[in-house]
């Protein structure tokens, strides 16, 4: 999944169910207003999270394009070994 095919996702969840989108929003507000040291590190742990999460869903689709080939050439293998 691209980059910018999350954001759509993201921007199109939040655009249809707006009453999610805005209880996010003001605890956020609170949350910053509260502590905003705290906050701060929070949303930066989250952003890393995000970070890696998007590098394992890059690592996973570039392993299943091994495993496609894999299969073909196994495929092509027992077919030819049939014939």
């Amino acid at each position: 999944m691209a980059f910018d095919q999350i954001t759509v996702n993201v921007t199109d969840f939040f655009q249809t169910h707006q009453l999610i989108s805005i209880v996010a929003l003001v605890v956020v507000v609170c949350l910053f207003y509260q502590s905003p040291k705290e906050s701060f590190k929070f949303l930066v742990f989250l952003a890393i999270m995000a970070i890696a999460g998007y590098f394992i869903l890059q690592l996973g689709s570039s392993a299943d394009t091994g495993v496609n080939a894999k299969k073909e050439l196994t495929h092509k293998t027992k077919k030819a070994l049939g014939d």
